[in-house]
């Protein structure tokens, strides 16, 4: 169970680092492919509108999903802890 929990947190902790990475750094895909700049979309260029939606307001929302999905973990690791302590003490 330990290492379950453990290996669960370094999947969690991967994870959320490379989409906080991508989400935060979303402007880069216009610089690196200039040719996604053509267009727009309501009334603004895309390479502007785009990462300003993406890297505000998407950056928003995943933190507060890995807020949630960090929660949940928490609950995991203070269930498996309350068991351990239960354990010891003879119960």
């Amino acid at each position: 169970m330990k290492e379950r929990l453990y290996k669960k947190e370094l999947y969690l902790t991967l994870l959320f680092f490379i989409l906080l990475m991508i989400f935060g750094h979303f402007a880069q895909l216009f610089v690196i492919f200039p040719g996604l700049q053509g267009g727009s979309f309501m009334g603004f260029p895309v390479h502007y509108i785009v990462p300003i939606l993406v890297g505000w307001f998407g950056l928003i929302i995943l933190t507060t999903i890995l807020a949630y999905v960090m929660n949940k973990f928490d609950d995991e690791m203070q269930e498996y802890i309350e068991s351990q302590e239960g354990e010891e003490s003879g119960e």
